[in-house]
């Protein structure tokens, strides 16, 4: 072939062309960043792995982590708290380091006002740790049951207990799911709890001339059948299944 002036430069504009050409910045672009997610992914696997020798005691074969397990008390062990905190516990044993301080005021009111320690009252403890006195009296006589049995220290700090004692209780029957069986399925707060719980009824249940003594003359059984009684009758069963 005959090379002539116009094939030499044809010639060289293609190889020109072909050298300028531009590179595809995408594939380039996915190359590089497979490369850096290889490096990454090999330096995380690098990582994960645990020599013996490095990261392990000596006096140790095994990599260990603490683990820790939280678990819930069962529901027979929430029944067993109810019953020693209210049937046989907590409630029932305040009640009796009570009962000396409250015969001792009833000896004392039936030496200055005979009359008035005959008649059927009640008396209870509000929210605000004051003991309230309710029942078939006079207007005079309930405010002079609350003016002595306020001014007897004993009395009162006992007495304010109760409310947390039984209520704590309550809970425990309550359990997990907010329902009660027994003591928990009513409704008792640190505001009803004055128009709900009679305190002298559970103490002359519990010591009058019909209990039976079972713990230092207190009688479980009738206190407790007094407590389901005024709860029955006064508390509303909110928490029953």
């Amino acid at each position: 072939m005959k090379i002539t002036h116009d094939i030499l430069t044809d010639t060289a504009t293609t190889q020109l062309k072909n050298k300028s050409a531009p590179v595809d910045s995408g594939k380039l672009t996915d190359i590089h960043s497979n490369e850096t997610m290889n490096k990454q992914q090999a330096q995380t696997f690098a990582d994960d792995i645990y020599h013996k020798d490095e990261h392990i005691p000596q006096n140790q074969s095994t990599y260990d982590r603490p683990l820790s397990i939280t678990a819930h008390k069962s529901e027979s062990e929430l029944l067993d708290k109810m019953t020693n905190t209210i049937s046989f516990g907590e409630l029932p044993h305040k009640l009796n380091q009570l009962r000396p301080k409250y015969e001792n005021f009833m000896n004392e009111l039936e030496i200055s006002s005979p009359s008035l320690a005959k008649k059927e009252w009640e008396f209870s403890v509000d929210s605000n740790d004051k003991l309230v006195v309710s029942g078939n009296i006079a207007e005079n006589e309930k405010n002079y049951l609350e003016g002595k049995l306020n001014a007897n220290e004993d009395i009162v700090n006992l007495a304010k207990e109760l409310p947390d004692i039984l209520i704590k209780g309550q809970e425990y029957d309550r359990g997990y799911d907010g329902k009660g069986k027994y003591w928990g399925k009513y409704d008792v707060t640190q505001e009803n709890f004055k128009d709900i719980v009679d305190i002298k009824g559970l103490l002359d249940s519990s010591y009058g001339p019909n209990a039976k003594a079972f713990d230092d003359g207190f009688d479980a059984f009738s206190y407790q059948d007094n407590l389901r009684s005024q709860l029955a009758s006064k508390a509303e069963a909110k928490y029953a299944y």
